[in-house]
């Protein structure tokens, strides 16, 4: 069938519209010649519409005559016809030249650049080393060593544990991975205070230099001074300064929160679809067809193509076809034992990766509660963890 419509188009032909009385003779007619027509439609008592090859449409002058019909054309189409309409507009083909030219050239520069993977980081600055290093707008992208920047970028940027950097089309793709920074390590020889690092009870003090400031059952904050790097005595004249140092153990609490619905509506294809294309250039996207959704409820799937893609070298031109399929929307009962494991299961998994290694887990509670037909959990895990943190003294300030 693909062959056959592929064979229609490239000699060419045309729809047209047979008006008369006598519809059937005028077929017969053509059948006897050996005229091929096809896609016939019977519009009303009086009229057909069809298609025919360019030299069938030639011979059906005879047969109108003789079965006193009318014969008009409604559309060309095919190769022959495309042909014919380009050789009457040279520009067009001029254009269009001009156009591949100038899309080709194109594809050559790197047009935009896209940073992920920054917390931290300003994107600004990477930007800014990224120019520096010769990756930019404006930037020819075969004259670009990509291993060289990312080897560069790890030199000239200490805070970085990663980078990764790849150029599709005309824009460019820069990954990021920041290193985790150390606490700052303060020299033995420098007076500090041990504070904590978060809010917790106190269960155990080891000061193994500066006074306690806290003892067991003690509530603290983030900040606040467990060991005290001042050393006052009423004996002495001056108060003295030491580098206080120890362990500091406390009972912290995570807590985490999730929902879940106990009716899910989920949606099911009934087996009618409907496609729109859509060109694409850089971020220009244009609707090939316009055509309105004729479904109110429907699944979405899209399919990109490359056509002028070759390797890791194209044009930055996609094809992008869009396929909805028609759904029915299912209601979907969840039970309160499945949804409460869905929960636990997730809000655990997200509290594991907050809790330090080498924090001890005492005790984990869970409550759920349930408001129209959303169910509720909330999770707190009580942990035994290390919150000594050791902060400079600032000897001198209030």
């Amino acid at each position: 069938m693909l062959i056959l419509k592929l064979w229609n188009y490239m000699r060419g032909y045309v729809n047209i519209r047979i008006e008369g009385l006598a519809l059937e003779r005028f077929i017969n007619l053509c059948i006897a010649k050996g005229i091929y027509l096809w896609d016939i439609q019977r519009i009303n008592h009086t009229a057909l519409e069809g298609k025919v090859s360019i030299k069938g449409f030639k011979e059906l002058r005879g047969i109108v005559k003789k079965a006193g019909c009318r014969v008009s054309i409604k559309r060309k189409n095919g190769y022959p016809f495309w042909i014919h309409k380009l050789k009457k507009r040279k520009m067009l083909l001029v254009g269009a030249f001009f156009c591949f030219t100038l899309l080709i050239f194109s594809s050559t520069f790197i047009f935009s650049i896209e940073v992920s993977g920054n917390h931290q980081l300003e994107r600004g600055k990477i930007i800014g080393i990224l120019n520096d290093l010769g990756l930019k707008p404006g930037a020819n992208r075969y004259k670009i060593n990509i291993k060289d920047i990312e080897t560069q970028m790890l030199l000239d940027m200490e805070e970085l544990a990663w980078v990764g950097i790849e150029i599709k089309g005309i824009k460019a793709r820069v990954e990021i991975a920041e290193k985790r920074l150390a606490p700052d390590i303060i020299d033995k020889n420098t007076p500090c205070n041990v504070v904590a690092s978060k809010k917790g009870v106190i269960e155990k003090v080891i000061a193994r230099n500066g006074d306690p400031k806290v003892s067991e059952g003690d509530i603290v904050k983030e900040g606040d001074i467990l060991i005290s790097g001042i050393i006052e005595r009423d004996f002495m004249e001056t108060d003295k300064y030491v580098h206080s140092y120890g362990e500091v153990f406390a009972k912290t609490y995570y807590e985490g929160m999730e929902s879940k619905n106990l009716i899910e509506i989920k949606k099911e294809k009934t087996g009618k679809t409907f496609k729109r294309r859509m060109f694409k250039f850089g971020n220009l996207e244009l609707s090939i067809n316009n055509a309105e959704i004729p479904y109110n409820t429907y699944i979405l799937e899209k399919e990109s193509k490359k056509p002028f893609q070759w390797r890791n070298i194209g044009l930055p031109v996609e094809i992008i076809i869009e396929e909805y399929y028609e759904a029915v929307e299912i209601e979907e009962k969840i039970s309160e034992p499945e949804a409460e494991k869905a929960i636990h299961s997730k809000v655990i998994n997200q509290l594991l990766k907050e809790i330090p290694l080498e924090a001890e887990i005492l005790d984990t509670k869970i409550n759920f509660t349930t408001q129209d037909d959303i169910l509720y959990g909330k999770v707190i895990i009580e942990v035994l963890e290390n919150i000594a943190q050791q902060k400079r003294l600032q000897i001198g300030v209030d």
